[in-house]
């Protein structure tokens, strides 16, 4: 199978979710899957922001990326969290290739605005080099930072992991896709919801039961299932494992 998993940025620097991630990738490519992780980095772009005395704007929940955010985007997301998840994996003797969507034009994206309003440097994916990325799986597990191109390999642009991962997926046409979270699932009333379709999430949106982080995953989600995603969930790393051993868990996101 070809599976793509995304994990967020409020987990990328924590220790133990880094083993549970690293071990499930292990499990997957021991099974001969192909596996694509994408990561985004949002609490250590904004540490390494205000350490330079860069401030940090959110337009309708996307960071807003001016030229001197965007070079400490790059450099956080393509660098140095990329190449941490590059050394996680290999201690578990994974092959394991990092890269961005710059390289070898993997992502290529044009500016996009967020309901209707200017988010700066940030993108939107238009293509992925399928072909490219299907022979590295035949290798490695890819590590991917969602740092895009412009089409003309001009500028780099911004793009929600997210957003990333669900052209990923889409393109690759996952049979699996996982937006790994630090929660079970979407959670209402205090139980995890074993299935979400679109009309849901709307009206729990709306009645601000789905907030922050969890609204672009399922945005992304449903954008996935819409475009050829065969099954895609939002659970954390424990559900995550218990997903690719067959068990159910986390929560289903349909159309």
């Amino acid at each position: 199978m070809r599976i793509v998993l995304k994990i967020g940025g409020n987990e990328i620097d924590d220790l133990e979710f880094l083993e549970k991630v690293s071990s499930i990738v292990a499990k997957l490519r021991l099974e001969n899957h192909g596996v694509v992780l994408v990561h985004g980095g949002g609490k250590e772009i904004t540490r390494f922001l205000a350490a330079l005395g860069v401030e940090t704007n959110f337009v309708k929940g996307m960071r807003y990326t001016d030229a001197a955010t965007l070079d400490v985007v790059e450099m956080s997301l393509s660098g140095l969290i990329n190449k941490r998840l590059v050394r996680s994996l290999q201690r578990k003797n994974v092959e394991t290739i990092g890269l961005s969507g710059v390289d070898g034009t993997m992502l290529v994206a044009e500016k996009m605005l967020r309901e209707g309003e200017d988010v700066g440097l940030v993108g939107e994916v238009m293509s992925v080099n399928v072909d490219m990325l299907e022979e590295l799986m035949k290798r490695f597990a890819v590590v991917l930072s969602p740092i895009s191109t412009n089409a003309d390999s001009t500028s780099s642009l911004n793009v929600n992991a997210d957003f990333a991962a669900a052209a990923v997926a889409s393109s690759l046409k996952s049979e699996l896709t996982i937006f790994l979270s630090n929660v079970s699932g979407v959670i209402e009333n205090g139980a995890v919801l074993a299935r979400l379709n679109e009309k849901d999430f709307m009206e729990l949106k709306h009645n601000g039961v789905v907030t922050g982080g969890m609204v672009p995953k399922i945005e992304a989600a449903i954008r996935a299932i819409r475009t050829g995603v065969r099954m895609a969930f939002v659970t954390d790393a424990d559900g995550a494992m218990k997903l690719i051993s067959g068990e159910n868990a986390g929560t289903q996101v349909t159309v």
